[in-house]
C-alpha cells in the first residue's frame, strides 16, 4: 500500500520517498493525522527516521515515481491522467507550484544546472494497474535563473 516504488532522494537532512497507495485505501498522514486515499509523498529525518512531514497527491492519484531533490525543493509526479507534477517545498512539504504535462507521469525527474527535465506518458496493459494511466510523448525542461 506504501513506499517508494522505485527509490528515494536525499538531500543530507532529510529522506523522501513517494507513497504509492495503489488500492486507494484510507491512509493517515503523518504528523498531521489527516486521511487520505491518494498517493503521496513523505521526509523523514536522516538521523531518526521520524517523519517530518507527508503530503497527499492532490489529483488523488496514485504517486508511483521516484522523487527529486534540488535546491530545497522536491519533485515529484502523478499518474491522474493530466500528468501534473509538482514542486514543494522540502522543509515542509507545501506544494509551491504545479504543472499539468497531459499525460501520467510515472517516471522520476532529472535535474541538471538549474533545470528539471520529465516525460510524460505511461500506458500497460497488465490488468492490475490502473486504466486511467494515459500515453503521452513530451518532454518538458523547466529552467529558473
Amino acid at each position: 500500500m506504501g513506499g517508494g516504488t522505485w527509490g528515494a532522494a536525499t538531500d543530507g537532512k532529510r529522506i523522501y520517498t513517494n507513497i504509492v497507495n495503489s488500492d486507494h485505501q484510507n491512509f493517515t498522514l503523518n504528523p498531521t493525522n489527516e486521511t487520505t486515499t491518494s498517493g503521496g509523498w513523505v521526509a523523514m529525518d536522516a538521523t531518526t527516521g521520524q517523519i517530518l512531514w507527508s503530503t497527499a497527491n492532490p489529483s488523488n492519484a496514485t504517486s508511483n515515481g521516484p522523487v527529486t531533490v534540488a535546491n530545497g525543493v522536491l519533485f515529484a509526479g502523478s499518474t491522474y491522467g493530466q500528468g501534473p507534477i509538482y514542486a514543494m517545498n522540502a522543509e515542509t512539504g507545501k506544494i509551491m507550484w504545479s504543472y499539468n504535462t497531459g499525460a501520467t507521469v510515472f517516471g522520476g525527474m532529472s535535474v541538471s544546472k538549474g533545470c528539471i527535465y520529465v516525460g510524460n506518458g505511461y500506458t500497460v496493459n497488465l490488468g492490475g494497474l490502473d486504466p486511467s494511466f494515459t500515453a503521452g510523448t513530451s518532454l518538458f525542461a523547466f529552467c529558473v535563473s
